[in-house]
């Protein structure tokens, strides 16, 4: 069964490919993170199977990253990092971020991201977290972790929501 990182695993950045203004992308997936490292990071909380499925393949990863000064991609945070974010987000800002989001990854080079919301439905169940807009205003990017990540692929690294 295909894993939800082996399309970045793979993936290979092509000079030339006629895009002007492209610069050299590079993707680094880790191994798995152990079962106990989710559990001791987020005990006693529930999280949705994609998550666990996507940390019991890779532990973290920078997607797309620029090879030469790291401004721009995207980074999967490791689970205990996850849920420092995510405690500093929800203290930082209560009326956006709720008890069961998950902060999956940050944007690199800006304060973007990636926030995993079981209670959200359809597109808005994987969202990009804009710095300093409200919830209502962020960018619904998926219905689902593999969703987006196959969108993102697709895209080589493009924000394809903006």
């Amino acid at each position: 069964m295909p894993g939800l990182m082996d399309g970045f695993r793979e993936w290979r950045f092509t000079p030339g490919s006629g895009d002007s203004d492209a610069f050299e992308l590079e993707c680094t997936v880790s191994g798995p993170a152990s079962a106990s490292d989710i559990e001791d990071a987020w005990s006693g909380k529930t999280l949705p199977h994609e998550l666990v499925e996507l940390w019991s393949e890779c532990r973290e990863a920078e997607l797309f990253r620029d090879a030469q000064y790291g401004q721009w991609g995207l980074r999967i945070l490791p689970p205990s990092r996850s849920v420092e974010v995510l405690e500093f987000q929800v203290q930082d800002r209560p009326s956006d971020f709720r008890a069961d989001d998950v902060v999956v990854a940050e944007f690199l080079g800006d304060l973007e991201l990636l926030v995993l919301a079981p209670s959200e439905e359809g597109n808005r169940r994987v969202m990009v977290a804009l710095e300093l807009d409200p919830r209502d205003e962020w960018y619904a990017v998926g219905s689902s972790l593999e969703q987006f990540l196959q969108r993102y692929l697709e895209a080589q690294g493009k924000k394809f929501w903006e």
